[in-house]
C-alpha cells in the first residue's frame, strides 16, 4: 500500500570532506600537468579509523567514507528491523584507486595476478554493497548515476521506497572519489581542471517518511521534491564531482535550518530541487 506524502522527515546527516587545502598529488596522463594536486584525503580513508583492516584491504577509496559517514550517522539513532532500512547511493564517477592497479597487473603479469574481489570492489555498486553488507541492512538497496542529477534520483528513489512502505528508513546520499591517475583521462590536455569542490568524500542523510500522526513539535523536512525543466542548477564544469557538492550543500542548509526563520529552495541538479523547512509539525499541519 503506498502512502503518499510530500515530506521527508531528516533524522540525521553526516558529510565527509578533505580539510580546507588538504591535498593528495597525483600522478597523470596529462602532459601539460604530469602532476595534479586533488583537494582528497590525504590519509587514505581505507586506512582510517572506524573502518575494518581486512575490510580496508579489499574495497575502494569511496567505498571506505561511505562505510566511515553511514556508521557514523546511524550510531546515534534507533534504527528499525534491518529489513526495514535501505540504501541509495549516488555514484558518478566510480572508484579507480583499487582498480586501477589490478588492471596494470593483470595486463602485465596476467590475470591469476588479480584479487578475486577486483570483480566487485571498485564497481559503482560497491559502496551500497559494502554498507549494507558490512553494517547489516537488508532492505531495497539501489546505486544510480549521473553528473548533475544522480544525487537527486537517488533521493527520489529514496522517498518512492518510503511511500511503497517499502522501509522505515532510508540513508540516501552522494559517496564519490576521482583520487586515481585513471580518471584523468576525462580531462584531456587544454582543457582546464576543475577549482571547486572535493575530489572525493561523502554526504549521506538518514530520512522517513513524515507520519500525519507524529505529534512532535520540531524537526527538519525535505519538502516539495520536484522537477523543473528549467536551466542548469549547478556550475558543473567548475566542481570536481558535482554530486557531492549538491548532497555536501544540502546537508549544509539542513544544518543551518533550525536558525532560519523560512523555507529554503536548494537546487539539486540536473532541474531538480527541494525544499528544506524547520517548523513545528502542527504548524505544517495547519497549513
Amino acid at each position: 500500500m503506498r502512502t503518499e506524502g510530500d515530506e521527508l522527515e531528516v533524522l540525521a546527516s553526516r558529510v565527509l570532506l578533505p580539510s580546507e587545502g588538504e591535498t593528495v598529488e597525483l600522478a597523470s596522463r596529462r602532459p601539460d600537468q604530469p602532476v595534479i594536486e586533488l583537494p582528497a584525503f590525504a590519509e587514505d580513508p581505507r586506512c582510517a579509523a572506524g573502518v575494518p583492516p581486512r575490510l580496508g584491504r579489499r574495497i575502494d577509496r569511496f567505498s571506505a567514507l561511505a562505510y566511515r559517514a553511514v556508521s557514523d550517522l546511524v550510531a546515534p539513532l534507533v534504527m528499525p528491523a534491518s529489513e526495514r532500512v535501505g540504501v541509495f547511493f549516488a555514484n558518478t564517477r566510480a572508484g579507480w584507486a583499487y582498480a586501477e592497479p589490478q588492471m596494470k597487473s593483470m595486463i602485465s603479469r596476467g590475470p591469476r595476478v588479480v584479487h578475486p574481489y577486483f570483480v566487485t570492489a571498485w564497481f559503482p555498486t560497491a559502496a551500497t554493497g559494502e554498507v549494507t553488507i558490512g553494517l547489516g541492512f537488508r532492505g531495497c538497496a539501489k546505486t544510480t548515476t549521473g553528473r548533475l542529477s544522480g544525487f537527486a534520483e537517488a533521493l527520489w528513489l529514496a522517498r518512492d521506497a518510503l511511500e511503497r512502505q517499502a522501509i522505515g528508513i532510508a540513508i540516501v546520499g552522494a559517496v564519490e572519489s576521482v583520487v586515481a591517475s585513471f580518471t584523468m583521462l576525462d580531462w584531456p590536455p587544454g582543457q582546464g581542471l576543475p577549482t571547486a569542490g572535493a575530489a572525493e568524500g561523502a554526504a549521506v542523510f538518514a530520512v522517513r517518511q513524515r507520519s500525519v500522526t507524529d505529534q512532535r513539535t520540531n524537526g527538519v523536512a525535505l519538502r516539495g521534491l520536484r522537477y523543473e525543466d528549467t536551466d542548469r542548477t549547478t556550475a558543473a564544469d567548475r566542481h570536481w564531482i558535482p554530486t557531492l557538492s549538491i548532497a555536501a550543500e544540502l546537508a549544509n542548509h539542513i544544518a543551518q535550518a533550525p536558525d532560519v526563520d523560512r523555507d529554503v529552495d536548494v537546487p539539486l541538479g540536473g532541474g531538480y530541487r527541494v525544499t528544506v523547512g524547520y517548523r513545528g509539525y502542527r504548524s505544517w499541519e495547519a497549513a
